[in-house]
C-alpha cells in the first residue's frame, strides 16, 4: 500500500461518511452504501479511478497513474469503513439510544420493566422529557446542539464496538489461509473490482473490459431502465418501464404462506453469472421448496412458522459452522502452534496478522466484550454463550458471501442472537438485566446484518493475495473503521439533530427500535417461559435444520454428480431470498444457457455483458444518488432493496 492510496482511501472514506449522513438519512435518496456487502460507492470510485482518472493523466502524460495494487487499497480501505455509518451499525445505533425514552409514553412498561437495567453512560439521556431526547427526534431550530450528553456514550459504546471489530479481523486473519488458498473459494464479489482495476495493455488507455462492446451493451440494460424511471420522477408524463415487486399469492389462490416477491434487480443478475451454477441452483431451489413447506404447513393449520423456521436455520448454522471447523481442523492446528509453540514450519509472515497476536486479539476482543456485557448486567456465561453463537452466525454469513457471492445477508432470528440464547437457557436465567444488555449490544450490530463487517474483511483479504502487502492493509483497514465510527458518529449527531430523526427513515428510527424493545419487555414480563430448545418441538427443528445440512454436504462429498450446495439452506428463510430469488433465477439460467452454448474462450463474451449489467447499475445508482444531493431531496429510485 502506497501513501498517497492510503491517504486517498482515508480522504475519501472521511466525504463519503459524511455525505451518507445527509444522504440516507436527511434525503432518503438512493443508497450510496447500497445496503449490502458490494458497497456500491466503492465501486463506482474504482470505475472512477480506472475509466476516467487514469487515461487522463495518461493523455496529459504523467506517469504516475494509479496501479491495479493502488485502487485496490483504496477500495478495501472505503468498503471496510462504509458500512458503519449505514446499515453496519449507526442506522440503528443512534436511533436505539434514544427511542426508549421518546417513546416512553406510547410504550407505557417500558419504564418499569428495563429503564433500572440501562446505565446512564450508555445512552445521552435517560430523561423522558429532557431536550437530548426529543429535538433528536424533533430537531433543533436554532442550531443548539446537546455535545455534552453525547461524549460518554461515543466511549462508552466505542469500546466493545472496537472489540468487536477487532474479534472480526482476528477470525479472518485466522481463516483467510483455509478460505483463500486450501479451499480456493470463487469470492464472486471480490472479482469485480479485480476486473474493474487490471491494468490495460501497452499503448491502451483502458483495459479491455472498458473496450469490449458487449460489456457496454450489458451496461446499457440497468441505465436505460433506471433512466427512464428517474426521469419519470422529474416529468411524470415520461413513460418507463415500472419494476413493481408483487407477491405470487396475486396468481395463485392456494399459495397462502408464500414469501417471495416477483421483482427484477439487475445488480444480482449480473453477480449471480459468476457463481458456480451449483450454488445459484441451490439458492433459488431451496427458497421455493421452503416455501412450499410453508404453503404446507398453512394449509394444515400448523402455527408458529417463524418460530420454528428461526430454529431450524440455527440449527443450519451450527451443523455448517461444525462442517466447516472440521474441515479448517489441520490449518486451526497449525495456528494455535504457531501461536503458542512458535513453530518453525508455520509461516505466518505472509498473513494478514501474526497468528499469535491474532489468538491472542482474539482472546481480549472476546473478553473486552463479556466484560462490557458483565457490566451491564449479563451473567457471564451468558455472555460467554452469545459470543459462541455471534461467531458462528458471522462465520455462516462470511461463507455466503466469500463463496455464495450474496449481496445482501441476514438470518432469520427474530431477536437476532438472543433468540438462541432464549431458546437455549430461558428467560429466568438470563435475567431481565441480561435480556437488556444482550439486546442493547446486539442491535445496532446484529439485528440488520446486511452490511455486517466480517465478510467484506475476508473478501479484501482475498483482494490482498499475492497483488499488496496484506499486513499493512489490514492495518490501514482497521484505521478506517475507527475513523469511520468516529466521524460517522458525531456527523450523524448533527444530521439528526438539524433534520429529526422522526424526518428520517421510519423502519430504523421508531418501527426496529420499539419493535426490539417491546420484545425485550415481553421477555422480561415473562421470566417463567422454560427453554424451548429442549422441548420436543423445539429440538425437533434445530435437528431438522441441522440434518439438512449435514445431509447435503455428505451427498455432495460423496457424489460426483449431486447438484446442490448447503449454502442454498442457510439462506432459504431470509428477507434477502424473499427480494432476490426472481434476479438470482435470471441468472442461473443465463450461465446455465451460456455453459451449453459459450464453453471454453467463449465464455468470456456473455461474462463481460454481465459484468456490463454490474457496472452500469453502479454508475446509474451513484447518477441518482448526486443528483438527489444536488437536489436536496431524495429522488425515490431504489435500484436494490435497501
Amino acid at each position: 500500500m502506497t501513501p498517497r492510496a492510503f491517504f486517498i482511501g482515508l480522504l475519501l472514506l472521511i466525504v463519503i461518511v459524511v455525505t451518507i449522513t445527509y444522504n440516507d438519512y436527511a434525503y432518503n435518496n438512493t443508497y450510496l452504501s447500497g445496503g449490502n456487502h458490494f458497497p456500491i460507492i466503492a465501486v463506482f470510485v474504482v470505475i472512477f479511478f480506472a475509466l476516467l482518472l487514469n487515461p487522463l493523466l495518461r493523455v496529459i502524460g504523467l506517469r504516475r497513474i494509479f496501479g491495479q495494487s493502488e485502487m485496490l487499497s483504496i477500495w478495501c480501505m472505503i468498503a471496510a469503513g462504509v458500512g458503519i455509518p449505514a446499515s453496519g451499525l449507526m442506522r440503528y445505533l443512534m436511533p436505539f439510544m434514544v427511542a426508549p425514552f421518546y417513546f416512553s409514553s406510547a410504550e407505557g412498561k417500558w419504564a418499569t420493566t428495563f429503564y433500572d437495567f440501562v446505565p446512564r453512560w450508555l445512552v445521552p439521556s435517560k430523561g423522558v422529557s429532557d431536550q437530548a431526547v426529543t429535538l433528536f427526534y424533533e430537531g433543533v431550530r436554532d442550531g443548539s446542539i446537546p455535545w455534552r450528553v453525547w461524549v460518554t456514550p461515543f466511549f462508552a459504546w466505542g469500546i466493545v464496538l472496537m472489540a468487536t471489530y477487532l474479534m472480526m479481523f482476528c477470525i479472518t486473519a485466522i481463516i483467510r489461509k483455509q478460505w483463500v488458498e486450501h479451499e480456493r473459494l470463487s469470492f464472486p464479489l471480490a472479482q469485480i473490482p479485480l476486473e474493474i482495476s487490471r491494468a490495460p495493455e501497452q499503448g491502451r488507455l483502458v483495459n479491455s473490459l472498458f473496450r469490449s462492446p458487449l460489456m457496454w451493451i450489458g451496461a446499457s440494460v440497468p441505465i436505460f431502465f433506471w433512466l427512464l424511471a428517474g426521469i419519470n420522477k422529474f416529468y411524470p408524463n415520461t413513460p418507463f418501464i415500472q419494476n413493481v415487486s408483487w407477491p405470487l399469492t396475486n396468481l395463485f389462490g392456494q399459495m397462502t404462506g408464500w414469501q417471495g416477491l416477483c421483482i427484477i434487480y439487475f445488480l444480482p443478475i449480473g453477480v449471480t453469472f459468476l457463481l458456480s451454477t451449483e450454488i445459484s441452483l441451490s439458492l433459488w431451489l431451496f427458497f421455493i421448496l421452503h416455501n412450499l413447506q410453508r404453503i404446507l404447513r398453512t394449509q394444515y393449520g400448523y402455527t408458529g412458522g417463524s418460530e420454528f423456521e428461526s430454529r431450524q436455520q440455527i440449527g443450519a448454522y451450527v451443523a455448517f459452522a461444525a462442517i466447516m471447523l472440521w474441515s479448517t481442523r489441520r490449518h486451526l492446528r497449525n495456528v494455535f502452534r504457531k501461536a503458542f509453540l512458535g513453530a518453525d514450519d508455520v509461516d505466518d509472515s505472509a498473513e494478514a496478522l501474526p497468528y499469535r497476536a491474532s489468538v491472542i486479539g482474539l482472546v481480549v476482543s472476546g473478553a473486552v466484550i463479556v466484560g462490557w456485557l458483565a457490566v451491564l448486567g449479563c451473567p457471564v456465561w451468558v455472555a460467554l454463550l452469545l459470543l459462541g453463537i455471534v461467531v458462528v452466525l458471522l462465520l455462516g454469513l462470511s461463507r455466503l458471501v466469500a463463496q455464495g457471492g450474496m449481496l445482501l445477508v441476514q438470518s432469520s432470528l427474530s431477536s437476532g442472537p438472543l433468540t438462541v440464547v432464549q431458546d437455549a437457557v430461558g428467560n429466568q436465567l438470563v435475567s431481565g438485566r441480561g435480556l437488556t444488555a444482550i439486546t442493547f449490544y446486539q442491535a445496532p450490530l446484529y439485528g440488520d446484518t446486511r452490511e455486517v463487517l466480517m465478510p467484506t474483511l475476508i473478501n479484501n483479504a482475498k483482494l490482498g493475495e499475492n497483488r499488496m502487502n496484506i499486513r499493512k492493509l489490514f492495518y490501514a483497514m482497521m484505521l478506517a473503521v475507527l475513523v469511520s465510527y468516529t466521524v460517522s458518529y458525531f456527523s450523524q449527531v448533527i444530521g439528526y439533530y438539524q433534520f429529526g430523526a422522526n424526518n428520517s427513515n421510519m423502519y430504523s428510527t421508531q418501527i426496529y427500535p420499539r419493535g426490539a424493545l417491546n420484545a425485550l419487555t415481553a421477555s422480561i414480563e415473562n421470566t417463567e417461559t422454560p427453554a424451548g430448545m429442549w422441548s420436543a418441538e423445539g429440538l425437533k427443528h434445530y435437528i431438522a435444520g441441522g440434518v439438512a445440512v449435514a445431509a447435503v454436504s455428505f451427498l455432495r462429498s460423496q457424489f460426483s454428480w449431486w447438484f446442490v450446495h448447503p449454502l442454498g439452506i442457510l439462506m432459504a428463510q431470509t428477507y434477502p431470498m424473499r427480494m432476490l430469488w426472481v434476479s438470482i433465477f435470471i441468472g442461473w439460467l443465463c450461465k446455465s444457457i451460456a455453459q451449453k452454448y459459450a464453453r471454453g474462450p467463449l465464455m468470456a463474451k456473455p461474462r463481460q455483458f454481465f459484468l456490463g449489467v454490474i457496472i452500469g447499475d453502479v454508475m446509474i445508482t451513484v447518477f441518482w444518488a448526486i443528483i438527489g444531493l444536488a437536489q436536496g431531496q431524495g429522488i425515490g429510485i431504489q435500484t436494490f432493496p435497501g
